[in-house]
């Protein structure tokens, strides 16, 4: 996909930093480019997907991730392994934020509760961007 999706950790309505491990976790198995000067990562998925991820992880701790030029399938997956891990939410531009679990609803700012939609796995983010 061509735009950008950004991920976020809120806490009573506010952004807050996330855990710099889940984001290791998640992704680093992946990683075969880095440019941490940049915050720079390139994923290569095992079924031959691909993704730019952009995340500063400082003293364990990064403030947001931006996810661009994704494929779909594994990739995906592997962004909903990291929102689980990380307790984070996807905020694609013109859909609904996608959340990790039904608990997370009522930390994010008002205006993004309602249309929330939980996502077990890459296919569930697939279908809600192809929805918009």
């Amino acid at each position: 996909m061509s735009y950008d999706m950004f991920v976020q950790w809120f806490e009573r309505g506010d952004a807050a930093p996330m855990a710099g491990g889940a984001f290791l976790a998640a992704f680093e198995p992946r990683v075969d480019r880095r440019e941490l000067q940049h915050g720079y990562w390139h994923i290569s998925a095992d079924d031959g997907g691909t993704a730019d991820v952009y995340a500063a992880v400082v003293d364990d701790s990064l403030d947001s991730l931006m996810i661009s030029r994704f494929s779909v399938g594994a990739v995906l997956d592997l962004l909903v392994k990291f929102i689980g891990l990380a307790d984070a939410v996807v905020l694609p531009p013109g859909c609904p934020t996608l959340l990790a679990h039904e608990g997370q609803r009522h930390h994010l700012p008002g205006e993004l509760r309602a249309e929330a939609v939980v996502v077990q796995a890459g296919a569930d983010v697939e279908r809600v961007l192809q929805s918009c």
